[in-house]
C-alpha cells in the first residue's frame, strides 16, 4: 500500500452566524468559543467539528433554549490548505418550564401512585428556567423508586410566541403485590418458607411485607415497612418486628462460680468428689473452669429493628450502598428439652479417650488460654502435677478415668465423668443464656459488579461496625467489626474464577464481661464453608475473631455450567491464637443451570469424604 496524506489542513476562522435579539443578546463570541475544542490555527477534524457542534446545543438547552438548532458550514481552501467552520444557530425562545402532565401508559388504564409522589420526585418546578439535566434527574429519579417498568418524559411542541415548556411524563407501573411460597428439603427436616410483598401500598410507595418460614434450622417471621424518600433525603427508613428460632449446637466452659453448677457435679461427678477431698476447693474450681459442656440448642430472637438506607448509582461507576440500624433484640439461647450435654472435664473418661486420639480442633485446646484468659485466680498451682501425700496427682486423675472405661459406666449411677448428663429443667436454666441489646450498626458497601446475581467481573467490598448495649444484670458493652471482599475476573470468554474473604472480629468493651450468646462469631454450612455441618466451626465458650475464605472456577456453556470450589473458615475465642493450620476445609463442585437466573446444585465434603453434603439454591454461592 502506497499512502500520500499530504499536507495537513488548519483552522483559519471560526464564525458564529446567528440573529441578536433580547433572548441571545447574552450569547457572546467569547463565550462560545470557549467550549469549543478546535480553535484557530489548530488542525481541521471533521468529527471534532461534530463533536462541538453537539457542545454547542447542549450549551444552548442548558441555558433555556429547549428547542435551539446548531448547524456547521465548512468552506476549503485546497491551495492554502485551510478550513473556515461557521455554526448557523437558531436558538429560539428561551423557554421555561411550564405545566407537568402525569400520564399512564396504555396498558394502565389508571395510575394506582398518588400524583404528589411523582411529583415530589420532579427535579424542577415551574416557571423555572429549562434544563433537560433536570429532565434526566427526574427520570432517574422515577426508576429508582422501582415502581415503574419504564419511564418516558416528553418535551412537547409550542407556538412561537409561548416561553413556556410543557412537560409529559408517560408511566408504566410494575405488579405491586408478591406472594410466594417454597417448600424446601435439607439434612434436617423439610420447611416451608412465605413471603407476602404489597410495593407501593395506599400508592404512597410504602412498601408492607410480612416472611416467614416454619422448619428447622431457621423458622420465625418478620413483619416489615418501607417509607420511600423519607423527608425528602433520597434515603429509604424501614422498620420491622419479628421473631426467629435457629437450632444450633452449642459448646460452653463450666462456671465454677454458679453455685449450682458446683452443687450439681459435686454430687456427681466421682473424680471431681476426689479432687474436692484430697486438693481442697481451689483445685476443685479450676477442675470446673476447665470443663466443657456441648449440647444442641435453639436460639430464640425478638427483633425491633430501624433502617435508613441510601444508595448512589453514578453513571458508569460503581454504586455505593449505606445502611445506618439501630434494633432492639432480646435473645434467648436455651438448650432443646430432649438433648444430652456432652461433659469434658479434665479427668472425665471422655477426656481420657480425646487425649489418646488427637483432634484437628485447635480450639478445644488449652495450652495457650484457660477460661479466666490472662487473670488466674490461682496463680501458678497447677491441681494435676505432682502433690504432696494428701494430694491428687494428674495421673491419678487419668487411672480414675481409664476404670471408667475399663470397667463401664453404670447408667443407674449417672456418673458425670463418663462423659454425658441427662438434660432436665435445672440444666435447662443453668445454660440457658438469656440478654437484653441495643444495637447501633453502620455500614458500607462499593460495588462494580457487572451483574448483582450471576457477576463475571468487578468488586464488591463492604464494611461494617456494631456497637450494642447489653441491658439487665451486668451492664455489657459490645464492639463488632465486619469486612468483606469478592472479586471476580473472567479468563476466558467461558471462565470466571470468583473469590471471597471475611474478616470479622468481636469484644467486649471490659475485658471482665462475658459476651452474650448473640454475638459469638460461627462459619460452616451454605453461605460460608460448604462441606460442613451449618455452624459447626466454632470455638468453646464463644468466638470472638474468625476468618472466612472462598474461591470458586466456573465454566459456562450456553445455558450449563460446572464449578469447583474450595471454602476455609476458622473461629478463635483470642485473636492471637489464630493460625492457618487450625481452619476447617470443605471443597466440592456443582452444576449449575442459567434461565435468566442461575440454579445452583453444589455437592460438598470436608475432612470425612464419606460423609457429603448437597445444596441446591437459586444464583451463585457468592
Amino acid at each position: 500500500l502506497k499512502i500520500d496524506s499530504g499536507e495537513r489542513w488548519r483552522i483559519e476562522e471560526i464564525r458564529f452566524l446567528h440573529q441578536t435579539n433580547k433572548d441571545t443578546a447574552n450569547l457572546t463570541l467569547n463565550d462560545l468559543n470557549q467550549h469549543l475544542e478546535l480553535g484557530k490555527g489548530s488542525f481541521f477534524k471533521y468529527k471534532t467539528v461534530l463533536e462541538d457542534e453537539r457542545t454547542l446545543l447542549a450549551l444552548l438547552n442548558n441555558r433555556g433554549y429547549a428547542h435551539a438548532k446548531v448547524r456547521n458550514k465548512i468552506e476549503l481552501d485546497p491551495h492554502r490548505k485551510y478550513a473556515c467552520v461557521t455554526y448557523e444557530i437558531n436558538t429560539g425562545r428561551r423557554m421555561y418550564f411550564g405545566p407537568v402532565s402525569i400520564r399512564a401508559r396504555a396498558e394502565d388504564r389508571n395510575l394506582r401512585t398518588q400524583y404528589e409522589l411523582v411529583r415530589g420526585l420532579l427535579a424542577f418546578r415551574q416557571g423555572q428556567l429549562f434544563d433537560p439535566e433536570q429532565l434526566r434527574i427526574t427520570r432517574n429519579n422515577l426508576s429508582r423508586t422501582g415502581l415503574f417498568r419504564s419511564v418516558t418524559l416528553n418535551t412537547l411542541m409550542i407556538s412561537d410566541a409561548d416561553s413556556l415548556q410543557p412537560v409529559e411524563i408517560w408511566l408504566q407501573e410494575r405488579k405491586f403485590i408478591h406472594v410466594e411460597a417454597n417448600a424446601f428439603m435439607n439434612n434436617t427436616e423439610p420447611g416451608l418458607a412465605t413471603n407476602f410483598l404489597h410495593s407501593n401500598w395506599l400508592g404512597r410507595g410504602t412498601r408492607i411485607g410480612l416472611d416467614g418460614s416454619l422448619g428447622r434450622p431457621i423458622q420465625g417471621s418478620t413483619f416489615y415497612v418501607t417509607e420511600r424518600n423519607i423527608f425528602d433525603l433520597g434515603a429509604d427508613l424501614t422498620v420491622s418486628a419479628g421473631m426467629t428460632d435457629e437450632w444450633g449446637q452449642r459448646k460452653v466452659f463450666a462456671d465454677p462460680t454458679d453455685s449450682m453448677q458446683v452443687a450439681l457435679l459435686s454430687e456427681n461427678d466421682s473424680i471431681l468428689n476426689e479432687v474436692l477431698l484430697f486438693s481442697g476447693t481451689l483445685d476443685a474450681a479450676e477442675y470446673i473452669g476447665s470443663s466443657i459442656y456441648s449440647y444442641r440448642s435453639v436460639e430464640r430472637l425478638w427483633q425491633f429493628k430501624s433502617v435508613l438506607s441510601r444508595r448512589w448509582d453514578p453513571v458508569n461507576a460503581a454504586r455505593y450502598h449505606t445502611h445506618i440500624n439501630l434494633n432492639w433484640v432480646a435473645s434467648r439461647n436455651r438448650p432443646t428439652s430432649d438433648a444430652t450435654i456432652g461433659y469434658n472435664s479434665p479427668g472425665s473418661a471422655g477426656a481420657l479417650e480425646a487425649s489418646e486420639s488427637p483432634s484437628n480442633d485447635e480450639n478445644d485446646s488449652f495450652e495457650e488460654e484457660g477460661p479466666f484468659d490472662d487473670e488466674d485466680p490461682f496463680g501458678d498451682e497447677d491441681p494435676f502435677e505432682e502433690v504432696d501425700s494428701m494430694g491428687v496427682s494428674g495421673s491419678s486423675l487419668e487411672g480414675s478415668a481409664a476404670n471408667l472405661i475399663d470397667n463401664g459406666c453404670d447408667p443407674d449411677d449417672e456418673d458425670y465423668a463418663c462423659g454425658d448428663i441427662q438434660m432436665n429443667n435445672t440444666w435447662q436454666e443453668i445454660l440457658t443464656d438469656e440478654a437484653r441489646t441495643l444495637n447501633l450498626s453502620v455500614s458500607l458497601q462499593r460495588d462494580s459488579r457487572d451483574n448483582q446475581i450471576a457477576p463475571a467481573r468487578g468488586t464488591l467490598l463492604r464494611a461494617a461496625a456494631l456497637y450494642a448495649v447489653q441491658f439487665g444484670g451486668r451492664s455489657t458493652r459490645v464492639l463488632d467489626g465486619d469486612v468483606e471482599w469478592r472479586h471476580y475476573l473472567r479468563l476466558g470468554p467461558n471462565v470466571v474464577w470468583a473469590a471471597a474473604a471475611r474478616c470479622l472480629l468481636t469484644t467486649t468493651i471490659k475485658k471482665n464481661r462475658p459476651l452474650p450468646q448473640a454475638y459469638w462469631i460461627e462459619f460452616g454450612g451454605e453461605g460460608s464453608v460448604r462441606g460442613v455441618d451449618r455452624k459447626s466451626i466454632q470455638a468453646i465458650g464463644g468466638g470472638r475473631s474468625g476468618v472466612n475464605v472462598r474461591s470458586e472456577l466456573r465454566f459456562t456453556i450456553a445455558d450449563f455450567g460446572v464449578v469447583a470450589f474450595w471454602d476455609r473458615a476458622g473461629v478463635w475465642r483470642y485473636a492471637r491464637t489464630a493460625t492457618w493450620s487450625s481452619m476447617v476445609n470443605g471443597y466440592g463442585f456443582g452444576a449449575r443451570y442459567e434461565r435468566g437466573i442461575p440454579f445452583r446444585l453444589d455437592v460438598g465434603w470436608s475432612e470425612d469424604l464419606a460423609k457429603r453434603s448437597i445444596y441446591f439454591s437459586i444464583g451463585q454461592a457468592f
